[in-house]
C-alpha cells in the first residue's frame, strides 16, 4: 500500500501511524514513506565528489528522477549532471511503500543511506526491462536505501 500525502504548507500530515513530515526547509511536493528527519539538503552531485564522507549515514538528497521500475515501483534512478544513483526503498521490494511509476523527469529529495553498489549483468538488464529499456545502468555506481522521498512540485 503506498501513503501519499499532499504537501499544503511547510509540512506534511499526519495520517494515521505513518506520517510523513517535513522540516520546514524543504519545498512543497508530495512526501511519500517515513517521516523526514530535519538536515541539511545534498545534490547528488555533491555526494558524488566525495561519495565516502557520506557512507554510514542518513543523508537529504536532490536529484531529478530519470527512471522508475514500471513493474512494481520498487526502484528510481536519479541523476544530477553526470552524477547518477539507484534508489530502492530500505523495506525492499514488495514494502509498504512504491516510487511513482509517473516521475520521470521531476526533482526528488530523498532520505536515506548511501553507499557504492556493484551490479551483475543480468540484474542490469532486469532493471533496463523494467524500467522500459530506455536507460542506462552502469555496472559500478551508488545506491541509496530509503525511508522516504518528497517528489518536489512543479
Amino acid at each position: 500500500m503506498n501513503l501519499r500525502i499532499s504537501l499544503t504548507g511547510p509540512g506534511c500530515l499526519f495520517i494515521a501511524a505513518a506520517g510523513c513530515a517535513s522540516p520546514p526547509a524543504l519545498p512543497d511536493g508530495e512526501c511519500i514513506g517515513a517521516e523526514f528527519r530535519p538536515a541539511a539538503v545534498h545534490r547528488l552531485a555533491e555526494l558524488d565528489r566525495q561519495p565516502s564522507a557520506f557512507y554510514d549515514r542518513t543523508v537529504l538528497v536532490e536529484a531529478r528522477i530519470e527512471a522508475v521500475c514500471q513493474k512494481v515501483g520498487c526502484w528510481m534512478k536519479l541523476v544530477d549532471g553526470d552524477s547518477e544513483a539507484l534508489v530502492r526503498w530500505e523495506a525492499g521490494c514488495g514494502g509498504a511503500f512504491t516510487f511513482p511509476k509517473d516521475a520521470a523527469g521531476k526533482r526528488v529529495i530523498v532520505q536515506g543511506s548511501y553507499y557504492p553498489k556493484e551490479i551483475a549483468p543480468a540484474d542490469i538488464e532486469h532493471l533496463r526491462e523494467e524500467a522500459g529499456g530506455a536507460v542506462s545502468i552502469p555496472a559500478r555506481t551508488h545506491e541509496l536505501n530509503v525511508s522516504a522521498i518528497l517528489v518536489i512540485a512543479p
